[in-house]
């Protein structure tokens, strides 16, 4: 019987959900798994995605309260060890407690502003590296986060 032995990466997917469509929700999200699962890139590490969207999401709400989204989310963050942030929505209060409570954690958070739109120096700070887009953010993670 063999066994992998592989190490494994928990990687939290962190962005603006609220003001936004259930697609423009999704298909960052699942832009950014399918590029390091089926890019070819050789890594180490086998990358574990939290993706909120596929827990609760407003088109099907499983749902009773907000503070129950909350606090599972938060939970899978804490259990994380990597935050991927796109900043698709800046204003986003979540995404902003998320990546405070990285901070906090020592979670590195790698991201990046699709729409150049002004960050709180907060949000910046909260940022390990902010990347120019998406392939550079996803390379990055290969490189430093899997391998």
């Amino acid at each position: 019987m063999v066994v992998n032995n592989m190490e494994s990466v928990k990687i939290y997917l962190s962005g603006g959900m609220g003001n936004l469509s259930f697609e423009e929700q999704s298909k960052w999200r699942n832009q950014v798994i399918n590029a390091i699962k089926f890019n070819g890139y050789d890594y180490e590490k086998k990358p574990i995605f939290f993706n909120p969207v596929d827990h609760y999401n407003f088109t099907d709400v499983r749902y009773r309260t907000e503070r129950e989204v909350m606090e599972y989310d938060l939970n899978a963050l804490r259990h994380s060890d990597l935050v991927i942030v796109n900043f698709n929505d800046p204003k986003s209060i979540g995404t902003a407690m998320e990546l405070m409570l990285a901070k906090e954690l020592h979670i590195p958070v790698i991201g990046w502003n699709p729409s150049n739109e002004h960050l709180h120096p907060w949000l910046a700070e909260c940022t390990t590296r902010l990347c120019d887009d998406l392939r550079e953010a996803v390379e990055h993670v290969v490189d430093f986060y899997l391998n």
